[in-house]
């Protein structure tokens, strides 16, 4: 299989946003919110059009990653910028055959060139260790809240770059749709059927696993 990875153009952002929503369709909620995601991201500053990419295979558009500007809030005073990804997708007729890996490893890739330190995202861990991240509490980096989740995930590009960077992750970009123009967006494409399945049951579990650190070590 023949694999050419490129910069998302305008002229993609249609078809990108239908494979987004073919990838992710009820795989973490009946229907998904993932495609309208990225139709916002695009009109936010955060967004990140250099680091922005598409993969064909044989020619057909099958995947792509969408980055973000993000920080994190240091505990010691100021701000380190950061990187975001998602949404991650690859149509499901080709997912297995490393379209997802190697639309990561180049987006890694190509941040550490412009000279980014790190990058810091909300995934499944299960999936993303395999390319370098570890759960940020391993560098005291939580979630705004100050909890940590096993899903907030990050990764150096430069060798050190987090050692002090215990704080709280500030995404760049507000990833929370209102219900009613996600609706209407969605409506804009082919008629799917929505399902409940057990994994997404099981995802969220998962989220619900977060935890504080308070002063005397207990976890609440």
């Amino acid at each position: 299989m023949s694999l050419t990875l490129r910069h998302e153009a305008p002229a993609d952002r249609r078809a990108v946003e239908t494979l987004v929503r073919e990838a992710f369709w009820n795989v973490y909620k009946p229907g998904c919110d993932e495609h309208y995601y990225l139709h916002l991201l695009r009109q936010s500053p955060a967004f990140r059009p250099e680091l922005t990419f598409v993969c064909e295979a044989d020619g057909v558009l099958a995947g792509q990653i969408a980055c973000a500007s993000s920080s994190i809030e240091l505990e010691a005073g100021g701000y380190l910028d950061t990187v975001t990804f998602g949404p991650l997708a690859v149509l499901p007729s080709f997912q297995g055959k490393g379209l997802a890996r190697a639309l990561v490893c180049h987006a890694l890739r190509q941040a550490q060139a412009l000279g980014e330190q790190a990058v810091v995202i909300l995934g499944d861990p299960r999936h993303y260790g395999r390319y370098g991240f570890w759960c940020g509490e391993r560098w005291g980096i939580s979630l705004e809240n100050g909890q940590y989740l096993p899903g907030l995930q990050a990764v150096e590009l430069a060798p050190g770059s987090l050692a002090n960077a215990a704080g709280r992750f500030r995404e760049g970009f507000a990833y929370a749709p209102d219900a009613a123009a996600l609706d209407a967006f969605d409506a804009l494409f082919l008629v799917k059927e929505k399902a409940i399945t057990d994994f997404q049951q099981e995802f969220q579990v998962m989220c619900s696993l977060g935890h504080e650190v308070i002063p005397n070590g207990f976890m609440q």
